[in-house]
């Protein structure tokens, strides 16, 4: 596609061509736009008669773009990326308004005491607060800063290790012994087939003890609350399980299931002051917990 065939394309050319797209239908594109099939049938009918070339093939499978169409794509993803990095920079400078992207198992006891650490410190800023697993909304500038575990992140965005994260066997706190070489003789909670990746569930699996579930979980956190409730025993980061009450660790760290807590941020936003003052006074907090998160924090709920 030559520089004169796009110049003859607007901006919201470029925009409807990314949202047909993104979706592969133009019902949903339509929707997506804000506009209606009918209209959005004609604009593309209209794009592609200005350019004298199909942009999409289309089958009962959908829109599919063309060969035709993928310079088109490439200049629309970036204007729209390069947009969206405009309207995050005005709001952030506007507002003073972050967005964090965290985790949900990092919220019942860790995002609260750093949040409210960090409006003591910096009482200008406001937080919007993401749970996803995800880390597509960092690298597509929806958030400004996440706490995540995991390895090392790719080249878009940059962080810090904070800890490792370790992980334990618990049971209820009331519960009698739980003897690490008889654990096949308990019930246990576990995840399911969602956060079959995790090393630890794959682990399960080959003990067997994936058998002796008696509930699967979409969620870490939801395995932590039915271990609450006494439905089994189960496999829990020592930062959830170590913190509650209701809880007894019963095993020894399962240190070949460790990950690292990382601190990231967009590349484009190294030397933002907020952003960077936000970061240092979340890595301060963090590094307080560092304990709690390395599982040397069980006082007398010690595995016996």
């Amino acid at each position: 596609m030559n520089t004169f065939l796009t110049s003859r394309l607007a901006w919201n050319d470029y925009q409807v061509i990314l949202a047909v797209a993104r979706h592969g239908s133009l019902s949903k594109a339509a929707e997506a736009l804000g506009s209606s099939h009918p209209t959005l049938f004609r604009r593309v009918r209209d794009i592609e008669a200005s350019l004298g070339t199909a942009l999409f093939e289309r089958s009962r499978q959908g829109y599919r773009p063309t060969a035709a169409a993928t310079g088109l794509l490439e200049l629309a993803e970036e204007f729209d990326r390069r947009l969206r990095d405009m309207e995050r920079d005005a709001e952030m400078a506007a507002a003073g308004r972050l967005t964090l992207a965290t985790t949900e198992v990092l919220m019942p006891r860790i995002m609260p005491p750093l949040l409210a650490r960090c409006r003591r410190e910096l009482p200008q800023l406001r937080f919007n607060v993401v749970t996803s697993e995800s880390l597509a909304n960092v690298r597509q500038r929806e958030a400004d800063i996440a706490l995540r575990s995991g390895g090392e992140p790719d080249g878009d965005l940059i962080g810090r290790v904070i800890c490792n994260i370790e992980v334990a066997i618990y049971a209820p706190v009331d519960w009698r012994k739980v003897a690490e070489d008889k654990l096949h003789q308990h019930d246990w909670v576990t995840v399911d087939e969602t956060l079959g990746h995790l090393a630890s569930s794959r682990w399960l699996e080959a003990q067997g003890l994936g058998r002796h579930a008696v509930a699967r979980c979409s969620s870490t956190l939801a395995v932590c609350r039915l271990i609450e409730e006494g439905l089994g025993i189960g496999i829990l980061p020592c930062h959830l399980g170590d913190a509650n009450p209701r809880l007894r660790r019963v095993s020894s760290l399962m240190t070949d299931f460790r990950s690292q807590l990382w601190l990231l941020t967009p590349r484009q936003l190294r030397g933002v002051p907020k952003v960077s003052a936000t970061v240092e006074s979340l890595s301060a907090g963090l590094r307080e917990m560092k304990d709690l998160f390395e599982g040397r924090l069980i006082g007398s709920r010690r595995a016996r």
